[in-house]
């Protein structure tokens, strides 16, 4: 009951104050028929405070059930699925027969979204993907958990603790005794340092034979070993040398027919290969204003190690500088171009000229230290044309062009060539710089191109090549001052993006390679950008690692960049193949907790309720032998289930559905009746 007054409270207060003082008084004077004015004062009192009757109408919610499938890579490797499905549906309609359950489906799949190399994610998160349902539910409603799965569940540490009291019965599907050979290895870096031994471990699990295992070794397509390991053992196999960038590792070891799946006899490992510190040797000749920017840039990469001579005057030039004032060191020419030049990656010349420091052996070094690997930035300055010009010396044989009669000194604006507008080096310098035209040059050498290619240039004379020579690579710049695109307020240009991306082409960066490929992938989506300095669409061929053969069409969008995507839900190593060109590249390591172990089992659920037996009581486990569960209503979680049934507790949670108000007695009537004991009592007294 509840009361609506139509007095505001602190009246009805007064009043009542009021009555019970006059009650007092006339008890005190023995008035009689005291009694009506008590009720002619309660009559009142109920009027003004108008009770009401609250009328609710209670009635239930549905009890909740969970049921989760697991649909992961284990169960759809071995395949399970089927069986998961088939339970699935058959709980589903038991469920209905039993009636007043809402059944909530969670299907886990850990395919939804795959990133790429984030491998180690892909797992079974049960308790995680369960926890998002019932956040958003009243936890009193949940009658039971029904998990159909095959044990592999990697997720316990989110387990919460709010489920203690909701039964969670594990049906496992497979059977008990299922083989499996598994192949696990560590200490796999995910980048490595070029020229630095690598071990990696290796322990075949196998509870099939206990024979040595041949085990083969791949580095980039190569066999670099074959050992035979005994199973059950940890091995350490020493790393060849790797290639600056994407080295792909694969280890197999033979397989048996009595195994579950071959799936996880064999990994694939993604390893990039990176230099620790990169040197740089920058020999210049006379000082110059574009000295300082080259030094910057070189100084702003942290993993460049920069070592700087700046060689003013031969030798044999006498001049009155006091001889304090002269280095007493000598200048270490055997050690850096003899004994120590394959330390360097990188040699630059800027604007230097021969001058009798370096000898014609030490020049042919630098050249036979390009042709095995290294790399050469020429920038040629006023000595080009002279005798003492580099093209004079062994240096000659790995430069791309020959300088002609003479040095243009009109102002000119460099522009791309067709290849320059493709080339990884150039291609995004017009859009990454949109302030206003490319400022002017003022010379530049007139030159014959002998080899490479040419990315910058004007009126069809070089300014900008580069060039591949051995396992090395080359670049001249012939201009001595690019750098008034940083210094001039009116002729600003990508300097600085310019020489960073001449730099890191000439050190290998793969993302700067022509034939680069950048993947990115969701769902079964695989979208594949490549850099290419060709022209027109391309049609190439998908290999994948089932050996099933893919078309796929990368459009050029005109930059140098063609970009395509195609279809597949397998994992590992894939084939690109293009007019003469091959690439080999991973789609999301295989080597994942859900392909480590796929044999159905019950260890892993009980170990951790052994381990957290305070609060993890509710648990039942049921093996799927023969037929699905029986599922039963319960109405205590004393016992949840047994060999072939499981129990759903039944909770009947009320809820609201309609809330209502009726006076509890009728205005005119109280009233009316108020009237009458006013009249009766005013009667009575009078007649006193």
């Amino acid at each position: 009951m509840v009361f609506d007054p139509i007095l505001q409270i602190k009246y009805i207060f007064i009043f009542s104050i009021f009555f019970i003082l006059s009650i007092i008084i006339c008890h005190y004077y023995k008035i009689k028929h005291l009694y009506l004015r008590v009720l002619t004062f309660l009559a009142f009192l109920v009027f003004i405070l108008n009770p009401q009757i609250d009328k609710k109408n209670a009635e239930h919610h549905k009890d909740i059930v969970i049921v989760v499938s697991d649909m992961t890579q284990s169960i759809i490797e071995t395949r399970k699925a089927k069986e998961v499905e088939t339970i699935r549906k058959d709980l589903s309609s038991q469920l209905k027969e039993i009636g007043n359950i809402e059944q909530i489906n969670i299907k886990l799949n850990n395919n939804k979204k795959i990133e790429q190399y984030n491998a180690k994610e892909i797992e079974t998160s049960l308790f995680k993907e369960v926890n998002n349902v019932i956040n958003s539910l009243n936890i009193e409603r949940l009658s039971g958990i029904i998990v159909i799965t095959d044990g592999q569940i990697h997720d316990f540490h989110n387990y919460n603790k709010l489920l203690s009291k909701t039964p969670i019965h594990y049906i496992l599907v497979g059977n008990k005794n299922e083989k499996d050979r598994i192949l696990k290895t560590t200490n796999i870096p995910k980048y490595a340092v070029l020229g630095k031994k690598y071990e990696i471990s290796v322990n075949i699990l196998d509870n099939t034979e206990k024979k040595d295992l041949k085990t083969d070794f791949y580095l980039n397509e190569q066999l670099f070993d074959t050992k035979y390991l005994s199973p059950n053992k940890n091995y350490k196999i020493p790393l060849p040398t790797l290639s600056i960038g994407k080295n792909i590792l694969e280890i197999r070891t033979e397989e048996t027919n009595i195994e579950i799946s071959k799936l996880n006899n064999y990994q694939i490992h993604e390893i990039d290969g990176i230099q620790d510190k990169l040197k740089v040797m920058l020999i210049s000749g006379e000082p110059n204003m574009g000295l300082r920017n080259l030094r910057n840039i070189l100084n702003s990469d942290p993993n460049i190690e920069l070592l700087h001579f700046t060689i003013l005057r031969p030798p044999t030039k006498r001049d009155l500088t006091p001889v304090k004032e002269l280095s007493l060191i000598p200048f270490p020419t055997q050690e850096l171009f003899a004994a120590d030049i394959s330390k360097f990656n990188l040699i630059i010349f800027d604007q230097y000229g021969l001058q009798g420091i370096l000898p014609p052996k030490y020049l042919d070094n630098i050249s036979k230290f390009v042709v095995s690997g290294g790399a050469l930035l020429d920038i040629v300055g006023k000595k080009h044309l002279t005798k003492d010009s580099l093209i004079n010396s062994p240096i000659k044989q790995i430069l791309p062009t020959i300088p002609l009669e003479n040095i243009s000194n009109k102002r000119f604006k460099p522009e791309l060539t067709k290849v320059g507008k493709r080339h990884p080096i150039t291609n995004k310098l017009k859009n990454n710089y949109k302030e206003k035209p490319w400022g002017e040059w003022t010379n530049y050498t007139r030159s014959q191109l002998t080899s490479g290619k040419v990315l910058l240039h004007y009126e069809n004379d070089p300014l900008l090549v580069v060039d591949n020579v051995g396992k090395g690579r080359v670049v001249q710049i012939l201009s001595s001052d690019s750098w008034i695109w940083q210094k001039s307020l009116d002729n600003k240009g990508p300097l600085i993006e310019l020489i960073r991306n001449i730099i890191q082409w000439l050190l290998k960066n793969p993302k700067l390679e022509e034939n680069f490929i950048n993947l990115n992938t969701e769902n079964n989506l695989i979208k594949i950008k490549l850099n290419s300095i060709s022209s027109g669409d391309i049609n190439a061929k998908i290999v994948t690692p089932s050996k099933e053969s893919l078309k796929l069409k990368l459009k050029d969008t005109g930059n140098g960049i063609f970009e395509g995507e195609f279809k597949s839900l397998e994992r590992g190593k894939f084939q690109m193949i293009w007019k003469d060109k091959t690439k080999y590249f991973i789609i999301n390591d295989m080597n994942n907790k859900e392909v480590e172990e796929i044999t159905s089992t019950d260890y892993k659920i009980k170990s951790y309720v052994e381990k957290n037996n305070t609060f993890t009581k509710n648990f039942n486990i049921v093996w799927n032998d023969q037929s699905t569960p029986k599922v039963l209503r319960i109405y205590n979680n004393k016992i949840l289930g047994g060999k072939n049934w499981i129990g759903v507790i039944e909770k009947n949670v009320p809820k609201i559905s309609e809330n209502s108000k009726q006076k509890l007695f009728n205005w005119y009537t109280i009233f009316m009746f108020l009237v009458f004991l006013i009249f009766l009592s005013w009667y009575k007294e009078g007649r006193n």
